[in-house]
């Protein structure tokens, strides 16, 4: 067949159909983007706000998600690769909280604009001291930051995504790193969202036009690796 589907659509299967797969087959979506030579790990937005189901904005609390996002944060510090998170910036002003004055219903609330506690993630994968961390107060992590600057002066050509929520934040950071020319993966066990449908619909358009969408394993096993004698010689 002259526009037969490759792996990665293929895996989609259970999301589109065989003419939609054939569509972007013709258009050839879906190629291989890999690692570069220094990824680092960007976290995006896993705090309490998003994933404690006493805050109504959670979007991933999951023993699961958690558990996967200790993985590759412990696997990124045994390699030595760099670690960045991104959360929200202070949003006790109204004027900081910008246009979500009018989208969200909860942006006036002392739990969205005020309370310390939310914006602190836990500490099984908390950042430490040697960890980058970005605020920002719009979805994505390069909008109005310096991020961009800082991975460039760190010699990051490519990063492993993760975090909250999929169809938000982290669509927008992935969009953002991918227009940087940033190589990106995203690993698609290690985000979360409050639509199961949102999640899939988003990481299947991902993997077709921005980024690698790929499973925890498959990516620590490529980092382990790539990286792994790195770490043992230093």
């Amino acid at each position: 067949m002259a526009n037969e589907p490759n792996a990665k659509i293929r895996r989609w299967a259970d999301l589109i159909g065989e003419a939609e797969m054939q569509a972007y087959a013709k258009a050839k979506f879906g190629e291989s983007i890999g690692l570069g030579a220094r990824p680092a790990l960007l976290n995006i937005d896993t705090t309490n706000n998003f994933v404690d189901p006493a805050y109504a904005m959670c979007a991933g609390r999951d023993d699961v998600l958690t558990g996967n996002i200790v993985r590759v944060t412990e696997a990124f510090r045994r390699l030595g690769l760099p670690i960045y998170y991104s959360r929200r910036d202070d949003r006790s002003h109204p004027k900081k909280r910008g246009v979500w004055n009018l989208k969200l219903g909860t942006a006036g609330t002392y739990e969205y604009a005020e309370d310390p506690m939310a914006d602190q993630w836990p500490a099984a994968y908390a950042p430490r001291k040697e960890d980058v961390v970005v605020l920002k107060n719009k979805p994505s992590p390069f909008f109005g930051t310096p991020l961009e600057s800082w991975l460039r002066y760190d010699g990051v050509d490519s990063l492993v995504v993760i975090g909250i929520s999929t169809s938000g934040c982290v669509r927008a950071g992935v969009t953002d790193a991918f227009n940087h020319n940033f190589r990106v993966t995203v690993i698609e066990d290690c985000c979360g969202d409050r639509s199961p449908t949102a999640h899939r619909a988003n990481l299947f358009d991902m993997d077709m036009k921005m980024a690698d969408v790929e499973p925890l394993d498959a990516v620590l096993a490529t980092l382990s690796a790539r990286f792994g004698g790195q770490a043992a010689a230093q």
